[in-house]
Formats: structure tokens, C-alpha cells, sequence
């Protein structure tokens, strides 16, 4: 029986795991030319599972980020979803707003992590089919709920792209770092702050083989 290799794009985390599991293969050198993971489209040759990180959000719209099939506009998994605004909401505590400016990595305009309780999955895993175009979208809902807005990642409005996804740690940042601005539209108002939520993408790239048949 035929074995069909698949591509994994890993984190530190799943990478350290399957090498403890016995899972790597082989290490592979680059994604392939053909191969997408842009503002403009995520599309692969192969069926390729990446595994994603939340780092951290800001402002106070509860947000998901989840994957789009471009080419039936629909969404087609959630990677990550904030259970509440942000890590304060509810407690009283003043927040320190700073719209218009990246926060990453500060305690400004309304933090969202992991431990604080925003986000309750540091990874998660999406596996790409061979030949599709996919792209993210991040929706947004204040905290009154009357204001709700969705963006897409097809938009460099909406979703700044560093990095590639077999780049490992570069600068503090692993594979490529995917950075949001929930007001990604054009306007006089919008703000330009790339710190609304913030995930990084692969970093390693392994290959992964089907069992043999018994």
C-alpha cells in the first residue's frame, strides 16, 4: 500500500513532542515556491497541518480567529476564541488605553492572554487541503454588543504577515508572526494599531508519514 507523506508546520511545542514521540521523518528544507501563506492566500500542494500559537490581544472587543474557504466564502474551523474581552474585563481594574500604537508585549490598551483567561488554547492545528485557497478572518464584537465587524487576513488593512513558516525563531518571533487590526478598513478614523490579536504560525517544518499497513 501506497504511504502518502503529509506536510507538518510546527511550533516549538508540537516539534519538541514529536520528537519525543519518534513521529519526525525527516526535516524539510523550505515550503515549497508554490506554496501560499500571504495576505493574499494560504494554499498548499499538499495536504499540510500547521500548528498555531496565540501570543496575546488588545482592546476590548471579544474576538475569534478562525480559517475561511476563499473559494466558498465560508469559514471552515476556529483556532482561537476569547472567552471574554480581555484579562481585567469585569474586575474594575482602569485600563490604560493607547489606540493608534502597537502594544505588543506591554500591558497597554486592554491585554489579552492565556493565563489572564482571554484565550483558554495556547495551540492549536488546522490542516490545510492540497489546492484550496484559504485566509483568515477575525471577528470582533463589542462589549455592548451592538457593534460587530469582520475582517480578513486578505486585507492588508487587517493582517501584517512576518516572517515564513519554516523560519524557526527569528528575533524573538517563531515561523510567521500574523498580527491583526480589527478595524481593518479604509477610513479617516482607523487606527493602525497591529496589536488586536496577535498569533504566530509553524516555525518547523517536519514530515510526517502514514503508518505502514499491517
Amino acid at each position: 500500500m501506497r504511504q502518502i507523506k503529509r506536510k507538518r508546520i510546527a511550533g516549538l511545542g508540537l516539534l519538541m513532542g514529536a520528537m519525543v514521540a519518534g513521529l519526525i521523518s525527516s526535516f524539510a528544507t523550505a515550503v515549497r515556491a508554490q506554496d501560499s501563506f500571504t495576505n493574499q492566500v494560504i494554499e498548499f500542494s499538499e495536504d499540510t497541518t500547521v500548528e498555531f500559537e496565540f501570543k496575546e490581544s488588545h482592546g476590548a472587543y471579544q474576538s475569534t480567529l478562525g480559517i475561511i474557504n476563499l473559494d466558498t466564502n465560508q469559514p471552515v474551523g476556529v483556532l482561537f476564541k476569547e472567552a471574554k474581552p480581555f484579562d481585567a474585563y469585569g474586575s474594575g481594574e482602569r485600563q490604560t488605553r493607547s489606540s493608534g500604537s502597537n502594544n505588543i508585549g506591554t500591558q497597554f490598551d486592554y491585554l489579552g492572554t492565556v493565563d489572564g483567561g482571554t484565550v483558554q488554547n495556547r495551540l492549536a492545528e488546522f490542516t490545510f487541503k492540497a489546492n484550496t485557497r484559504y485566509g483568515f478572518y477575525l471577528e470582533s464584537v463589542s462589549p455592548t454588543g451592538q457593534t460587530r465587524r469582520t475582517v480578513l487576513s486578505s486585507s492588508n488593512l487587517a493582517a501584517a504577515f512576518d516572517g515564513s513558516l519554516d523560519s524557526g525563531d527569528h528575533g524573538g518571533v517563531v515561523g510567521s508572526r500574523i498580527a491583526w487590526d480589527d478595524d481593518g478598513l479604509p477610513g479617516a478614523i482607523k487606527d493602525d494599531d497591529f496589536d488586536d490579536f496577535v498569533v504566530e504560525a509553524g516555525g518547523y517544518q517536519i514530515q510526517v508519514g502514514c503508518p505502514p499497513a499491517s
